[in-house]
């Protein structure tokens, strides 16, 4: 990738927002410009955090293992992400991530990063503001894990997948594949035929396309309605 188009896509992201040109440059400069390939592994669940990361192109898929022995998958990474900030000064990584088309990334060593916000008070403030949205986001699941119907969570979800790795289309929006209905029922807490079952009938309503491979959300407005339905229409 060469060094102007590197610099475009990495300064559009919330990691770079507001710094001054010489702090990017400094940023930028710190970093090494990685390749992965599909299927291969960023990082592992438990592995110590030599790394930071921000996604430049491609898609990544975040998950863990819990208690149980099941995977989760927590979140789709798309460019501008930076993964894995909920690893900044811990001592180990909390997911896997995992590249799920040819991806390629910005990494920093992890104590390198550190010494660079310790001189910069912007970007600091850039990584605190995107650990805080993270934040918010898990809280955001875990409340509708509890708090929502299936149809909720499903819609919920299938919002949240559709700004993480959603391309709108004449259509409507379209989830990019290789992002399957299994993340949909994981990010969800389902069953992949509990959700398979409500993909259908919303399909037969005209609210979704839903294919093996290919799914799109056909009405926005709707799907937005049932994830957050408005008193006195539930």
């Amino acid at each position: 990738m060469e060094k102007g188009v590197l610099r475009a896509a990495a300064t559009r992201s919330a990691l770079f927002s507001q710094l001054p040109p010489a702090e990017t440059s400094r940023l930028l400069d710190a970093s090494s410009l990685r390749q992965f390939p599909a299927g291969q592994a960023l990082f592992h669940q438990g592995d110590v955090p030599e790394y930071l990361f921000q996604i430049l192109s491609g898609l990544v898929r975040v998950t863990q293992l819990n208690s149980e022995g099941e995977q989760i998958t927590l979140r789709i990474m798309r460019p501008g992400d930076l993964c894995c900030v909920a690893a900044f000064r811990q001592r180990s990584y909390p997911a896997t991530a995992t590249a799920i088309k040819a991806t390629s990334v910005l990494a920093w060593r992890t104590s390198s990063f550190i010494a660079l916000t310790q001189q910069s008070p912007a970007l600091a403030d850039n990584v605190v503001c995107i650990a805080g949205d993270r934040t918010r986001e898990m809280l955001q699941r875990a409340t509708e894990m509890t708090g929502k119907c299936i149809a909720q969570r499903i819609a919920a979800s299938l919002l949240r997948l559709s700004a993480q790795a959603g391309v709108r289309t004449s259509a409507g929006i379209h989830i990019e594949s290789p992002v399957t209905r299994i993340d949909l029922a994981s990010m969800a807490g389902l069953t992949y035929f509990t959700v398979s079952r409500t993909l259908s009938a919303w399909q037969k309503q005209g609210l979704v396309k839903s294919g093996r491979h290919r799914l799109t959300i056909l009405d926005i407005s709707r799907i937005s309605e049932i994830a957050e339905p408005r008193i006195g229409t539930g």
